[in-house]
């Protein structure tokens, strides 16, 4: 099965948000770091002591409080920001980090098979049909169900199709197809080599050294589980995709935090799976920054009567010396005149009573070198001032489409995030973030009863270091 990269459709996806000065200052990320480095390390009231401590007060060294409050109204009077957020800060110093793209090697693969498919998985080797009578029956049975629902949520899951006569046609091909399928699939031992990607852009077809590997495999359950990993740096990044359950609705949704644990197991029991699965991987520098229990839907669509499956959600994130990353729902930075595209550095897992059902990993990094161990930052009441200055101008379309707006800030925080560098690496530099709800979240029938509950939408980001705007979507 080849893989295909659609340049222009990837450069579409990309092209999000940049890095933006203040009004005050002509600092551009990427254009000046080597500027905002010997600005991490000057002297000031807000440097780090000579002497060091063991355990860092932020709130003491920037003047920070640990609740931040305040309202503010924009210029066109369609944007309003109400902020009422505890201030969250670590307790180790701050770093300030050169990263760079880091390329899976073999022994990486091998270890990512062996702990997400076992020591001797059952590669299946016709993958043009690979679907059992069994898992064609499960599919055609719930199809079916949306049949008889049509009027009442299967139109609504499967909007794509104009008439209800139109998915039972789709649903009669599905029959033909599962008359067909083995009760059981061939199988051989485990063999796996790197694969070119199919390139095309607007000139063609491209030579490229990007590889990667697709498996699918027969548990012993008889259940099929499929992972695929990518080894790219021209067209693309590292990842990898791990389903459980091939072929599934199973994906990792947007965390909206609604939902209550409808599971067996605790978060601290899913937590210890998440973070044992990730050792075995060889992923000890990620560390947990979302955990929340989930719903994920059909289609992505909630809509009252489609099924649904239970898990507990995370998010895992890099740290350095400590130093937290923390999550953000946006993730990726746009290019620049100075920058290639960056993405930020996430493994996403799924976990329910069985163990891990979904994992994703993207943009893997390495430490090139640490470049400041212990940055000076603004104080906080600076990182106020931009705040409540760029917050009601960076992205502010209430105003442009005279549509009223209201973003609700519940949760400040300084952490690592990384932005990309002039040639094709990064920095890792302290930000002050500003999250909340998303703003196209509120405008949904149950928002009043999810404010509050989750915080991955970064309405602002701002570099701890010289305040320029980092905007990421």
């Amino acid at each position: 099965m080849k893989k295909h990269i659609f340049i222009i459709l990837l450069a579409a996806l990309l092209l999000l948000a940049a890095c933006q000065p203040t009004p005050e200052s002509p600092i551009v990320v990427g254009k000046d770091q080597s500027a905002m480095i010997e600005k991490a390390q000057e002297d000031s009231p807000y440097a780090s002591p000579e002497t060091g401590e063991q355990a860092v007060d932020w709130y003491a060294r920037l003047d920070a409080p640990e609740r931040y409050t305040t309202s503010l109204t924009s210029a066109g009077g369609h944007l309003t920001v109400e902020v009422d957020a505890p201030v969250i800060l670590p307790d180790v110093e701050l770093p300030v980090v050169r990263i760079a793209p880091y390329m899976f090697t073999d022994e990486d693969a091998q270890r990512f098979v062996t702990a997400l498919l076992g020591d001797d998985p059952q590669c299946i080797t016709s993958k043009d049909n690979w679907r059992t009578r069994a898992m064609w029956d499960k599919e055609i049975l719930q199809l079916k169900n949306d049949l008889d629902h049509w009027d009442e949520y299967g139109n609504v899951i499967w909007s794509g199709f104009d008439t209800r006569a139109e998915f039972e046609e789709y649903l009669q091909e599905k029959i033909a197809k599962a008359a067909n399928a083995p009760e059981r699939p061939e199988t051989a031992p485990l063999s796996w080599e790197w694969e070119a990607f199919n390139v095309w852009t607007e000139d063609g077809k491209q030579e490229t050294t990007d590889r990667y590997i697709s498996l699918l495999v027969l548990n012993e359950d008889n259940s099929e589980s499929s992972l695929s990993i990518d080894k790219a740096s021209e067209y693309g990044r590292c990842g990898i995709r791990y389903m459980r359950e091939a072929g599934s609705d199973v994906h990792f949704p947007y965390i909206d935090g609604r939902w209550k644990n409808e599971l067996s197991i605790t978060q601290e029991e899913a937590t210890k799976i998440a973070e044992e699965k990730l050792r075995q991987m060889g992923l000890d520098h990620l560390a947990c920054a979302l955990a929340k229990s989930i719903r994920s839907y059909r289609g992505d669509t909630t809509v009252e009567g489609n099924s649904y499956e239970p898990f507990w959600a995370f998010v895992f994130t890099p740290t350095v010396n400590g130093a937290p990353m923390n999550y953000t729902f946006q993730p990726i930075v746009e290019p620049t005149d100075y920058n290639r595209p960056w993405q930020y550095e996430q493994c996403r897992v799924l976990v329910d009573e069985k163990g891990v059902a979904f994992l994703e990993y993207d943009a893997p990094c390495a430490v090139e070198e640490i470049q400041v161990e212990a940055a000076t930052l603004l104080p906080f009441q600076r990182a106020c001032e931009i705040f409540e200055k760029m917050v009601l101008i960076v992205e502010n379309n209430a105003d442009i489409y005279d549509h009223d707006m209201c973003y609700r800030i519940s949760k400040v925080c300084l952490s690592m995030v990384s932005i990309p560098g002039q040639n094709g690496g990064g920095l890792l530099v302290p930000c002050w973030n500003f999250m909340g709800e998303s703003p196209w979240f509120n405008d949904t029938p149950h928002a009043k009863e999810c404010i509050g509950s989750d915080e991955s939408y970064c309405y602002l980001t701002i570099n701890a270091i010289d305040g320029s705007i980092i905007a990421r979507q």
